[in-house]
């Protein structure tokens, strides 16, 4: 709930306001398991405790985007950017580096 709460905070909704929990809540759904697959955990691992932070980051991305989920790139004037279908850097950053896993 910390997590949700937060993100509300970030986006400038009002924490009390229920309309959007339930797409808040599939980012964050989305955002655990993403965490967890860039970090190549197999056991579960609780994203929502240890880092939320970059679950955090994510949500708040993903919240933003809403509307241009299948746009790759933007410009306004002299500005540009692009959108990554996996985590953004800014997420990346708020974690460890990814295990390896050796095949043997």
């Amino acid at each position: 709930m910390a997590i949700l709460n937060d993100v509300k905070i970030l986006v400038g909704l009002d924490v009390l306001d229920e309309s959007r929990d339930g797409l808040l809540n599939i980012y964050i759904r989305k955002g655990i398991t993403l965490v967890t697959r860039y970090l190549n955990k197999t056991a579960p691992l609780d994203v929502e405790a240890i880092y939320p932070d970059a679950l955090i980051e994510y949500v708040v991305l993903c919240y933003r985007k809403k509307g241009n989920e299948g746009l790759k790139s933007f410009g306004q004037g002299s500005r540009t950017g692009s959108y990554g279908d996996e985590l953004s850097d800014s997420v990346k950053s708020l974690l460890p580096s990814p295990t390896i896993r050796m095949r043997g």
